[in-house]
């Protein structure tokens, strides 16, 4: 009964933030108005009201949405948002003639969106305070049927292109049923032009097309004298009164250019300047590529690999394209530009290829500072120095070289009894990115990929120094590749999709630790943290994949990723007394999916999930390293990022109840599996000086468990039986103030169901709501959205 009574208790209080949030999405705010006309009515407001029964609720926003764009900016009446209120700055005075003009201008855009039967009306109300007339004027839309396209059919001269044409028909961006829009018939022009010039026609442009429609069925005009027939065709004429169609024709020009353009030759300027453009210098040609420099800043044998239009053959726009594209991701070059050139009274194409270098180096810097609590090692200030040196023409081979560097250390002295300096880390990174397929005997592949492939090698080394407790040295270097391409225009037509793929082979790791005194005293009295300070090695193949893309009606947004890493699988078949202390074999696989739903102009609905698992194989030679993954290959869960109503590192796994402070504690959890859902609805709230403050409403459920039995107590593995007692939940409300180019995020979240508690809290345990508010809930501070979105 006690319990009970205390949840009730705090119920309002974890609705604070949820009842804040609403209540700032929700409330009306006051407007102040400077510098008004006296005794004249001014416009204070400006509404648009679409009232169609036939039109769906989300159509009627569209429409709403569009229409207000084409108000005059006089008469819109946009005012800039503050926190609690709205200021109008120097109101139009209310002119009949603007109204007039708005409503001229709204035609246009039903008529564009296929409805040609609209109705357009105002009311305007005066508000009459002394010398200050407040006019507020609504429009009144009627949008009427929408026309919709009954026959579509084209008339190509050219018969080559109109068998594509009608060969790729779900490749087109009109269809019959669709509405009569003017934004799908100018994509689909825009898709013939493409066609044409991805087969040689370098000179057809978007005047040699045009459309025909009809919106007449010339057979209800022929008088019937059956008075049967009459009243089928009067039926037919209020059917097509009701529910307007037209058919659809687009022709080309009798006049049309169909001359195929063949490529000719390709000159590549690599240092050019403004005041050096085709200047004369060293001469070298390969693969039928002229290369003509001043500098001998570039390898002349770099360039081929990166242009697509080999001399000879057909024109084709799209590897024209992807070749200033493929220049333009370099990052070699500051600008790039493809000039064609097409020889007189020939069927030949000439390219030169003009490109202005970027500098070779970048340098940065930055300091960066925390504060943090270990159970180990108490509190500390930590101190962060970061240097690094970027070169984008590394070896004269369009290549990236980066290097960065970095000094930490941490200051315990001011809080802790003893020595100043806690702890020292020292870091060197490297990264060698190769913008090309780097392996013998490929160049097939090189060729034919239609996409972007970067090689990329990289070695880390790392020494930390944790004063008493240990030093830690590790290492990192990795073999991989980062392939990326778009699906096929002609398979996706409206939501084209980006596949990404990167695989590095072999990806090896290896961490040294010699312990202190002081840690091996730590570990004698709690064996559970033994685990967490061991040496380890990986031999490992990672493989990742993500898809994002736009669904049909361009209403939502998804993103899918995959991601494989396979640990001493051939390696673990290689026996010395090295591989078989040190050896981790383990398969870790993992997979998540997020999706933005859009609800309005502004709202949206965030939905995402995620799965992993990793098992440590039976085969590992050192049986220490048998029961679970190297931590620091493990999941775990909490931060601004993951389950937010706990601290980072701080759930899971399973319902398992622990210390994470002092003797016989465990100060960070991980899991081998962990499963996650969230769902996000955020919406706009107020400006700021312009900035927008938006809102989130949020749930998040999930944990962490261990997968082996041996490897931890019975409610820290997984069981399926288990699934909805060891499922954490977390609700809350947020703020967003974003910048544009970055997001600061503030969430405040509360424990609806905690299955891991500290031991303080194990009264609490997968209750639902039985925290006391300020003691069950979390502040997160975080840059830029969580998730993928």
């Amino acid at each position: 009964m006690l319990n009970k009574v205390s949840v009730y208790k705090n119920t309002g209080l974890y609705l604070l933030p949820i009842v804040l949030v609403l209540f700032f999405s929700s409330c009306t705010i006051f407007t102040v108005v400077k510098n008004e006309p006296a005794g004249k009515p001014y416009i204070f407001e400006t509404n648009i009201k679409v009232d169609d029964a036939r039109l769906t609720k989300s159509e009627k926003l569209r429409l709403e949405g569009g229409l207000y764009q084409q108000l005059d900016d006089s008469i819109a009446a946009r005012k800039l948002d503050k926190v609690f209120w709205k200021v109008l700055k120097n109101p139009q005075v209310l002119d009949s003639s603007l109204i007039t003009k708005s409503m001229e201008h709204m035609n246009y855009y039903l008529n564009g969106e296929g409805y040609f039967h609209d109705s357009i009306s105002f009311t305007t109300a005066i508000e009459n305070a002394g010398a200050h007339q407040k006019a507020r004027i609504t429009f009144h839309v009627k949008p009427g049927p929408v026309t919709r396209i009954d026959s579509l059919a084209y008339t190509l001269l050219n018969d080559s292109i109109k068998n594509l044409v009608e060969k790729n028909t779900d490749a087109a961006f009109v269809k019959e049923g669709d509405p009569f829009a003017q934004a799908p018939l100018s994509a689909e022009l825009d898709r013939l032009v493409e066609l044409h010039r991805n087969n040689g026609y370098l000179l057809f442009s978007r005047n040699q097309l045009y459309v025909l429609w009809d919106t007449m069925d010339l057979e209800l005009l022929v008088p019937e004298f059956d008075p049967f027939e009459q009243a089928m065709h009067l039926q037919k004429l209020k059917e097509r009164v009701d529910n307007p169609i037209a058919n659809i024709e687009i022709r080309q020009r009798p006049d049309s250019t169909f001359k195929k353009y063949y490529v000719g030759n390709v000159t590549v300027y690599p240092d050019t300047r403004t005041d050096t453009l085709r200047s004369a210098g060293k001469i070298t040609t390969l693969d039928n590529v002229t290369v003509i420099q001043r500098s001998n800043k570039f390898r002349p044998h770099i360039f081929p690999q990166y242009i697509y239009l080999k001399r000879g053959e057909l024109y084709r726009q799209n590897r024209y394209m992807r070749t200033l594209n493929r220049f333009n991701a370099l990052g070699t070059w500051r600008l790039v530009d493809i000039a064609q050139i097409p020889r007189d009274n020939t069927d030949t194409v000439d390219f030169e290829i003009q490109l202005n270098p970027a500098p070779k180096y970048n340098f940065t810097t930055n300091l960066e500072s925390s504060f943090s609590e270990s159970a180990i090692s108490g509190r500390f200030v930590g101190i962060g120095v970061n240097v690094g040196l970027q070169n984008r023409n590394f070896l004269r081979s369009a290549s990236q070289f980066n290097t960065n560097v970095r000094y930490g250390v941490e200051l315990g002295g001011i809080i802790n009894s003893g020595e100043f300096i806690q702890a020292q880390q020292v870091s060197l990174s490297n990264s060698l990115v190769f913008p090309r397929f780097v392996f013998p005997g490929m160049h097939k592949l090189k060729r034919d990929f239609r996409g972007n492939i970067q090689s990329v090698l990289t070695l880390n080394a790392a020494n930390t120094e944790r004063r008493y407790l240990f030093n830690l040295t590790s290492f990192n270097t990795a073999w991989g590749y980062d392939f990326t391409w778009r699906a096929r225009p002609e398979k996706y037509a409206v939501n084209n999709r980006t596949y990404s793929i990167g695989i590095k082979i072999p990806n090896i790791e290896y961490s040294y630790i010699k312990k202190r005194d002081r840690l091996l005293t730590l570990i004698d009295s709690n064996p559970s943290i033994k685990n967490l300070f061991s040496d380890g090695l990986i031999t490992s193949v990672i493989a990742n994949f993500s898809m994002p893309w736009n669904s049909s009606n361009k209403r939502s947004i998804n993103v899918l990723k995959l991601n494989l890493e396979a640990s001493g699988l051939l390696t673990g078949m290689v026996h010395s007394k090295f591989i078989d202390e040190q050896l981790y074999r383990f398969i870790k696989a993992d997979a998540e999916y997020a999706k933005l739903l859009k609800l309005g102009s502004q709202s949206g609905l965030v939905l995402r999930g995620f799965a992993g698992i990793g098992y440590e194989l039976e085969s590992t030679p050192n049986p220490e390293k048998r029961t679970q993954l190297p931590f620091f290959k493990q999941y775990f869960s909490g931060g601004p990022n993951s389950m937010r109503a706990w601290q980072l590192r701080r759930l899971g796994p399973g319902s398992t109840i622990k210390k994470f402070d002092g003797p016989y504690s465990v100060p960070d959890r991980f899991g081998d599996v962990q499963l996650e859902a969230n769902i996000e609805y955020r919406m706009p709230l107020f400006n700021i000086s312009g900035i927008p403050i938006n809102g989130a409403l949020f749930t998040d459920i999930g944990n962490v468990w261990l997968l082996k039995k041996d490897a931890g107590l019975e409610n820290e593995t997984f069981k399926l039986s288990r699934l909805g007692t060891d499922l954490a939940i977390g609700a809350g409300a947020g703020i967003r103030a974003d910048f544009g180019f970055f997001v600061i995020r503030l969430d405040y979240a509360y424990k609806v169901k905690d299955p891991s508690p500290d031991l303080e809290n194990a009264a609490y345990q997968n209750k639902f709501f039985a925290y006391p508010f300020f003691k069950g809930s979390q502040l997160q501070v975080g840059i830029g959205y969580p998730f993928i979105f």
